[in-house]
């Protein structure tokens, strides 16, 4: 069985996570505080997630989703161009989104109110918003990001979503496609088991806001694994 140290709010690691439970494999999941010496014999960088599996070991999220990929074959789409846009979705998330939501959950993550940095704040969430309309663009032109089909990029772009709403970056109203996929995504049965504590109960206020039940929230459009 697939050995997973990871650490629940990590955006690295619950990509992975949702990756394994969208092709279906059995994995131990392990808190790498937990087991801080087998955690540390296994990555030269003291980072997290580690992946071991039948004595081979990864380090890096980003291979990890390559191995599931060249493993089972069902996490990009089937062209080429549409990898590399899919890539191209998941190099934005990392390199535009994540750089905004990052300095936000910092500033916010176990500290009291009165000692965060306001200014840090409002420069990640101007950048946040200024990272919306590219993104939206990119949905706007299909139904979904690739047509329905659900794929490492919207992993990716979840995980981001996700922990980024759950510290108060919300996606803008003027947004509404990006706003709809999130919809969809967040109320699929692998982002909810995957997801961190903290995810969870911003959806469940959300939905309490809303008038929703968050256990109630269905997908308004279907989105299906590639085959």
């Amino acid at each position: 069985m697939i050995k997973l140290y990871d650490k629940p709010e990590c955006p690295f690691c619950w990509r992975v996570r949702l990756a394994l439970h969208a092709v279906g494999v059995e994995y131990q999941r392990l808190d790498y505080l937990q087991e801080p010496q087998s955690w540390r014999r296994l990555t030269p960088g003291s980072t997290v997630p580690v992946m071991e599996d039948r004595g081979m070991v990864l380090f890096e999220s980003s291979v990890m989703l390559e191995y599931l990929q060249d493993q089972f074959g069902s996490l990009l789409p089937v062209s080429p161009e549409e990898r590399a846009r899919a890539r191209s979705l998941m190099s934005y998330a990392d390199n535009v989104l994540g750089r905004a939501g990052r300095d936000v959950i910092f500033e916010k993550r176990d500290r009291d109110p009165a000692l965060w940095d306001h200014d840090r704040l409002r420069r990640a969430e101007e950048a946040w918003i200024q990272a919306m309309p590219w993104l939206d663009e990119q949905h706007q032109r299909e139904t979904s990001f690739f047509g329905g089909e659900y794929s490492l990029a919207d992993m990716v772009l979840a995980t981001r979503f996700g922990l980024a709403q759950a510290y108060g970056l919300l996606i803008p109203e003027e947004y509404g496609y990006l706003k709809r996929w999130f919809g969809r995504i967040s109320s699929l049965p692998g982002f909810l088991v995957t997801a961190p504590q903290v995810v969870l109960e911003a959806l469940a206020d959300s939905a309490s806001l809303s008038g929703v039940v968050a256990g109630d929230v269905q997908p308004s459009e279907a989105i299906t694994v590639n085959s």
